[in-house]
């Protein structure tokens, strides 16, 4: 698509944004001399003050939010408070802001570091394979002093990102007054789930009367209530119609409930000394500990099963109805009942201590910390039960979105019995230990003032272990297992028929007792297996340094280096010498060999900002910069899952290279006065070495003609067509960015952003993930000394989401409107009030079109009410 028409796509918001902009400058025009007005500013304003100036004074292109915006925004974490600035979009799964893309790239290509460091992040949900992504959701506001977003890289600044580098700022005893006292309680509630909770925060800092020396402690405690309710197809399979015409069905027509209780407590320990004016040290930590169980049931009616259906309509080439036999015939359709209770907790911790030494020219940093993080799912409990019933379905929308008419009514048991039982274990660490060491030397070399220096060591590593434990149990009834109907309200606001709201559920105590409770007989396996396509570490030993030079001159300043990064990476794990994927005890140890693939490369990572201040309230910015961002960890395993019925597989790829790109970056910044902005900023993003997943030939044992499992079988190798991810794509992003931050009249302030992101790849076939087009947030405010009010209205257009199940699934568009309301009883009491995701709006997903639904989930409203005490 040509540049020019991205630009007039942009046009409209920023026509919007500079007639903003010139009210605004009618309220506070500048001094007759030029200078901006001197304005004494508080609370929303004061925070505005401190997120402009901190873009202001960068030499790159920046965007910052101060801890007065975070603890005012309507935000549960800091992922939904990044969501306020241009260019950040904000995955919402299960209702709440867990993943960020920043500039149309998937999340795993940005980095999110505290106080310049990396964070060990695992995950809570088995789907969710180990990646480079952060977990936001196990960060609350109340820990973070301010953060940053870098949009255009320094040298100084860790490797790893394609989009944007994230920096959360702690808060430090000696930068608050000698004595804060924060605290907080509210009460959460779900209208979805109906149920809620009550939350807490605190946070105390001193320090001496000379400055020199100060502790800060903080705790929070968050306790969620979730209720997930769902439709999803679950994939599109080919079939062959009676007249020998092929079509793409529905896999599954399934009513999905998903059920959850998050508890988060987290708190932080910051120290700070400054023995004397040359010297500062810092040592911080963080802890933060989640529960995450939860138990998730799915109703299938299992079309896939069965083949193509009775009376099938097809539809541009969608088989949308059709019928299966009667019940009790030996082609009778087929009804799965899913019920798995998952025991998933995650544990993160982070230690850092930093030695700052400040000389006559020379100003050395010390730094080295450790972070560890274990999560996954300690324990899943897997049932399914079966029903062979007649039924037709229907996706046509004649009907609502879906429907389904069983012969055996939905609230029957009759024929449903156990037919599939397991237990899984699935757990996941991340760790790192890191050590650097920077300098900065201030110089008067002609334009150049300042000439920084580092090197840095870290090694990580990431692993995941699973085993497994096969239940007997065939055919015992779920009557045992029954613990009610769905809940009330089940569905609402999805239009699919009663059929599918209405289905009796099952109890994540009465699945759990009948597992535990089963005898020795009871068990398939004696005990727990290794199961060996899921068990791998990746670990990564780096060593990188860098060398920037600043200069500045009157209206011109900026900064240009190097970073050169040196990776070597080791992909481990086990596999079955004869192409099993069990291992002991179902396998003799000595059958099992250890795999150990090994990696190194280099990259040389050039970057320059020049910033220009054409007068006292304009600036100009331009970038230039060559970066990285290493694969996946599960992309790069060493795991190999087979079916040897269909001779395919899927697998990892240790020998992939990194993504790398060129970014280029021009911005201009007019400054009204000291609490309003409008920016605009182009972006254009080259990206080579795209991963990506494609499928080739390889010749592998199939497990079912080996001579040890079938007896006259061959180990002769056969053609396997392998999905692998694999580099060789390109793309490109090319994108704008408009902003608006400040007063318009009065008390009445607004803070608005628009993100257009235009992506392309080599292969028209693969697209970008979590790329939206178009995304905008707008947040209007009002404040005086007893009310502080926001409204926040946030959108992204669709976007390609993931190839779930061989079928490529698209996001649809999504809009959420949030709402705080403070009032201020004295100086140190408040009351406060938050709603998010008023519009209760629904996710919904789709395959190639709208009219062929993959899923759509309601999460529910979530509302907040509570009062604050500071000091």
């Amino acid at each position: 698509m040509q540049f020019k028409k991205m630009l007039m796509r942009g046009t409209a918001s920023a026509i919007a944004m500079m007639a903003i902009a010139a009210t605004a400058q009618a309220q506070s025009a500048p001094a007759a001399d030029g200078t901006l007005d001197e304005i004494v500013v508080t609370g929303i304003r004061a925070s505005l003050v401190q997120s402009i100036n901190a873009k202001r004074n960068a030499d790159a292109i920046v965007d910052a939010i101060s801890a007065e915006d975070i603890g005012k925004f309507p935000d549960k974490n800091v992922a939904e408070s990044l969501s306020h600035l241009p260019g950040v979009q904000v995955d919402r799964d299960f209702g709440e802001g867990e993943r960020v893309a920043i500039r149309g790239t998937d999340p795993a290509l940005n980095r999110t570091l505290l106080n310049g460091q990396t964070v060990a992040s695992t995950d809570w949900f088995i789907l969710d394979a180990p990646g480079r992504t952060f977990n936001y959701s196990m960060l609350a506001p109340e820990v973070v002093g301010q953060l940053e977003v870098y949009k255009s890289p320094e040298a100084r600044i860790d490797e790893g990102s394609i989009g944007g580098t994230v920096i959360l700022h702690t808060r430090r005893p000696l930068d608050l007054d000698p004595l804060t006292l924060n605290a907080s309680v509210e009460y959460a509630y779900n209208d979805r789930s109906d149920d809620g909770a009550p939350n807490a925060s605190g946070l105390i800092s001193w320090s001496n009367d000379a400055s020199t020396f100060g502790v800060l402690a903080s705790i929070t405690h968050q306790v969620q209530d979730i209720r997930r309710d769902g439709f999803e197809s679950l994939g599109y399979p080919t079939v062959t119609l009676p007249n020998g015409t092929k079509a793409i069905m529905p896999n599954v027509i399934n009513s999905a409930l998903f059920q959850q209780k998050r508890e988060r407590t987290g708190g932080t320990l910051a120290i700070q000394a400054k023995p004397s004016d040359n010297l500062e040290i810092n040592a911080t930590g963080l802890y933060v500990k989640g529960t995450y169980d939860n138990l998730n049931q799915s109703r299938y009616y299992f079309n896939n099963f069965r083949g193509a259906p009775n009376d099938a309509v097809v539809k541009n080439g969608v088989v949308v109805s059709g019928s299966y036999t009667n019940a009790g015939t030996p082609t009778a359709g087929l009804m799965l009942l899913d019920a798995i209770a998952r025991e998933s907790t995650i544990e993160t911790y982070a230690t850092d201590l930093k030695v700052d030494y400040t000389g006559d020219a020379l100003k050395a940093s010390f730094q080295g910390g450790y972070t560890k993080s274990t999560g996954g799912t300690k324990q899943q409990y897997f049932g399914e039960f079966e029903q062979l019933t007649g039924y037709s379905f229907d996706i046509s929308g004649t009907n609502g979105l879906a429907s389904v008419t069983p012969q055996i009514a939905s609230t029957a048991n009759t024929g449903t019995t156990l037919g599939f039982a397991q237990l899984r274990q699935q757990p996941t660490a991340d760790e790192e230990t890191y050590a650097q060491a920077d300098f900065t030397r201030d110089v008067e070399w002609g334009l150049l003032n300042a000439v920084k220096f580092g090197v840095k060591y870290r090694t990580h590593e990431t692993s995941q272990d699973a085993k497994l434990r096969r239940v007997n149990g065939a055919a015992t009834p779920v009557d045992g297992f029954v613990g009610g109907s769905t809940p009330s309200g089940y569905l609402g606001g999805i239009n699919v028929n009663d059929a599918m709201k209405n289905w009796n559920t099952i109890s994540a105590d009465k699945l759990k007792t009948w597992f535990l409770g089963r005898p020795a007989s009871g068990f398939v396996d004696a005990a727990y297996f290794d199961y060996l396509p899921a068990q791998f570490s990746v670990s990564e030993d780096i060593w990188s340094g860098y060398t920037q030079l600043g200069f500045e001159t009157e209206g011109f300043r900026g900064n240009v280096g190097v970073r050169y990064v040196h990776t070597d990476q080791t992909s481990e794990g086990r596999r079955d010498r004869l192409g099993g994927q069990f291992g002991p005890p179902i396998v003799p140890a000595s059958q099992i060999e250890a795999i150990s693939l090994k990696k190194s490369y280099d990259d040389f990572l050039p970057s320059i900002n020049l910033t220009f201040d054409l007068d006292p309230k304009t600036v100009l910015r331009l970038s230039g910069s060559r970066v990285m961002a290493r694969a996946n960890y599960a992309d790069l395993s060493t795991f190999l899952e087979t079916n040897n019925t269909l001779r395919t597989a899927n697998g990892g790829n240790p020998n992939l290279d990194p993504y790398r790109a060129n970014n280029f970056d021009a911005s201009i910044e007019y400054y009204l006065d000291k609490v309003s902005l409008v920016s605009a900023t182009l972006f254009y993003k080259d990206i080579g070495s795209y991963i990506y997943r494609a499928t080739s030939t390889e010749m592998l044992i199939n497990t079912d003609t080996n001579p040890l499992t079938n007896p006259g079988g061959t180990t002769v190798p056969q053609a396997f067509e392998v999905s692998r991810p694999r580099n060789g794509g390109s793309a490109e992003i090319k994108g704008l960015e408009l902003a608006y931050r400040g007063d318009v009249y009065e008390n009445f302030g607004i803070e608005a952003s628009y993100t257009y992101a235009d992506s392309e790849t080599a292969d028209a076939s693969v697209a970008l993930p979590f790329s939206s087009k178009h995304s905008f947030s707008l947040t209007p405010y009002y404040e005086d000394e007893m009310f502080s009010a926001r409204v926040t209205y946030s959108y992204r257009s669709k976007y390609f989401r993931e190839v779930n199940r061989a079928t490529s699934v698209i996001n649809d568009s999504y809009n959420q409107l949030d709402a705080s309301l403070t009032v201020n009883v004295t100086e140190q009491v408040a009351l406060t009030a938050q709603a998010q995701n008023l519009l209760d709006e629904t996710q919904y997903q789709y395959v190639g079109n709208r009219d062929v639904p993959f899923a759509a989930y309601k999460n529910g409203r979530r509302f907040f009410g509570g009062v604050r005490f500071s000091y």
